[in-house]
Order: structure tokens, then C-alpha cells, then sequence
């Protein structure tokens, strides 16, 4: 059975890395990487890695518009979500993080 998987921030080093791997152990997952530019050359690369990877572009400031994205690219529903935040000044972190995980 096939597994839907979201990964906020996929051309980070840690969301890479986690594609990567799922992609090595040939893991039975569509991977939606969540990248704020799916034209840059990392997130292409990224891409590029295996057809079980579609791009998703959001902002963590809308997670809901990256799940209504995510429900039309996906071929089920999202069974889990890698969410890394960086910290700043801002309190992105402490924002982003709840909602990401409520929507």
C-alpha cells in the first residue's frame, strides 16, 4: 500500500536527506515536497530524483492552502507530515508549527 507523505521545506539539508533516504530504501510513498519555489534548481533536483516525488510550492504562513494543494496532486490522503521550522526573531517557529500540525 502506497502512503502519502508531506515534507515542508524539501530543498533543507534534514528534508532532503529524509527524501533521499525514503527514495534509497525504495519505500512504497508518494513523497509531496513542499518547497516556497518548485522552479529553483534545488527543488528540480530534488524532482528529478524518482517519480514518486511531486512538488507541491506553499508558504508554512497558509497550511491549509498546502493540504488543499496537496488533496489535488495526491493520489490518497496524507498519512504523515515532516515538518522542520527554523527558528528566528520573528517567532516564525512558534507560529508555523501549531498551525501546520492543526490544519
Amino acid at each position: 500500500m502506497t502512503i502519502t507523505l508531506l515534507i515542508t521545506g524539501a530543498t533543507g539539508k534534514q528534508e532532503s536527506a529524509v527524501i533521499t533516504n525514503l527514495i534509497a530504501l525504495d519505500a512504497e510513498v508518494e513523497i509531496l515536497a513542499v518547497t516556497r519555489n518548485a522552479q529553483s534548481r534545488l527543488a528540480r533536483n530534488i524532482a528529478d530524483k524518482s517519480p514518486k516525488i511531486k512538488l507541491l510550492e506553499g508558504n508554512l504562513d497558509d497550511p491549509e492552502g498546502i493540504f488543499r494543494a496537496a488533496k489535488k496532486i495526491s493520489s490518497g490522503p496524507v498519512y504523515g507530515v515532516f515538518s522542520v521550522q527554523t527558528p528566528s526573531s520573528k517567532n516564525t517557529e512558534e507560529r508555523q508549527a501549531p498551525s501546520t500540525a492543526a490544519a
